[in-house]
């Protein structure tokens, strides 16, 4: 089963992706769950490199839970299977740009499988 992760937010913001897989996730963040009870991922921490987040440096954020049932976690086009059980995914990975206007940002972060059950929904919140 493959998923996507759709990306919604609520003031335009241009982002531009970087792969660094040398962040260190150690700072919580407030965030709101508003996945359904048919979720596949128990989310159990949402943790970020900074925070609150920063123009022109890179935010990356991950999810840690326990999966309910196996899925495909797609990454980049590289298909990696998950198993129930503990798991820590990025979710978000960008660089907040220079010309980002002031004010409050809402990232939704939404992953479903390809026969539209949803794995996660995690709501992020802050100002810039």
């Amino acid at each position: 089963m493959l998923f996507l992760i759709v990306l919604v937010l609520v003031l335009p913001l241009t982002s531009e992706a970087i792969g660094n897989n040398r962040i260190v996730f150690n700072i919580p963040l407030q965030w709101v769950n508003c996945s359904t009870w048919t979720d596949q991922l128990s989310i159990e921490k949402v943790e970020a490199n900074m925070w609150p987040p920063k123009r022109n440096e890179l935010l990356t954020v991950s999810v840690s839970g326990v999966a309910k049932e196996s899925f495909i976690y797609d990454d980049l086009g590289i298909k990696l299977p998950t198993y129930p059980g503990p798991l820590k995914m990025i979710i978000f990975n960008a660089t907040i740009p220079d010309v980002a206007p002031n004010g409050q940002y809402d990232l939704y972060v939404k992953a479903s499988e390809q026969d539209h059950f949803e794995v996660l929904c995690v709501k992020i919140t802050w100002e810039l």
